[in-house]
């Protein structure tokens, strides 16, 4: 946003806060002329039905508070500046939404030491798009199930339970889409990951080849009589573009489908796929009565795993009950970091297979230790 703007939306938040309605309504157009200016379809989306409805009906319960305590001219005046002050914070967030994104906010923060509230912050901002959209999904069903607009106006705050839960869901998605990015801070800590064993997380970027290493290691492992337990979880490409995952026990070669990528908001975990109870089982079975001595290949675990979700439970259950020999855990990149920091292991070794290593395999076998 060009800097004069910006700062023209500043003065108009920072003067909405105004005891005095005249210069509310002064904000208030400054902050329509910089949004028709700086972003027309920012602007047209304060201008919904359903958001104006939303500001009208706030406004009245305010008038008709203080109408009730301090009279109908003092009710009006209040209900009036509530109304200009949400045109002002509405206008200046739906802009600020649409020219900052999470990252900027986060970069910006962390200089500070602040990188949880700038996280939190960039993520409201950019949610505040999908709850607009929600909002105006909402009272369109909401109007058509009451028969006529007015009868839904009548019974308007009966849409206040569903508007909450709408946003509790799109709050979810919002931390899930972070934890996806690497910033778990937001989301459910999984309990540690304990373990004595050796420990050696691969990670690399998409294509580099981390689930054909993890079959190459059980295939020289099995040649060398190291049992092996644990799960990989090739994906499933169709047309040249990935589509969802399977599941395949380590031990015994078994394959299910765990996860198929569906449409923007039907997936599960805050995540575009849509995941199958039986991916699910064949993945707590791999990690059922394990051998002692065993290799665990766990290929791999993500961000649903690391807010104690999918397969974590199976792979906590199992590090718990079983006394193995050395444990691979594959991992994206950005998820690094968290994934060391839920490790409450003593030996830790990463494996980047974008460094320049002529024999990757070899650098696991010799990290997960002479037993191997």
């Amino acid at each position: 946003m060009n800097p004069v703007l910006a700062l023209a939306l500043a003065v108009a938040v920072g003067a909405s806060f105004s005891s005095r309605i005249e210069v509310v309504a002064a904000a208030a157009a400054l902050a329509c002329g910089v949004a028709w200016i700086a972003d027309r379809t920012a602007f047209r989306r304060v201008l919904r039905v359903s958001l104006v409805l939303g500001g009208i009906f706030a406004a009245a319960a305010a008038t008709a508070a203080v109408a009730w305590a301090s009279g109908l001219d003092r009710g009006l005046m209040i209900g009036g500046t509530v109304l200009l002050r949400l045109v002002v914070l509405g206008t200046a967030a739906a802009v600020v939404a649409r020219s900052v994104d999470a990252e900027t906010i986060l970069r910006m923060t962390s200089r500070l030491g602040l990188e949880r509230l700038g996280l939190v912050f960039g993520l409201a901002l950019n949610a505040l798009p999908h709850l607009s959209e929600t909002a105006s999904t909402v009272w369109s069903a909401h109007r058509v199930r009451s028969g006529g607009r007015w009868v839904a106006l009548r019974r308007f705050p009966a849409l206040a339970e569903v508007l909450l839960a709408h946003t509790g869901r799109v709050a979810d998605q919002a931390a899930a889409a972070a934890a996806l990015r690497g910033h778990t801070s937001l989301g459910r800590m999984a309990a540690p990951l304990v373990t004595l064993a050796r420990t050696v997380v691969v990670t690399g970027p998409t294509g580099s080849g981390k689930t054909p290493l993890v079959r190459s290691l059980i295939e020289e492992l099995g040649g060398r009589g190291v049992p092996v337990a644990g799960f990989l979880q090739p994906a499933i490409v169709e047309d040249g573009e990935k589509s969802g995952f399977r599941i395949q026990d380590a031990a015994t070669g078994e394959v299910v489908e765990l996860a198929r990528r569906v449409a923007p908001g039907e997936g599960k975990f805050g995540t575009s796929f849509r995941f199958f109870d039986e991916g699910f089982e064949l993945g707590r079975s791999a990690l059922r009565d394990i051998p002692g001595g065993s290799v665990l290949v766990i290929d791999e675990l993500g961000p649903v795993e690391l807010r104690g979700d999918g397969h974590w439970p199976a792979v906590e259950r199992a590090l718990r009950s079983a006394e193995i020999g050395g444990l691979l855990v594959v991992v994206r990149r950005t998820l690094v970091p968290a994934l060391v920091e839920a490790l409450d292991a003593g030996d830790v070794v990463i494996v980047d297979l974008e460094d320049d290593c002529a024999d990757p395999l070899a650098v696991v076998i010799d990290a997960l230790g002479t037993g191997v």
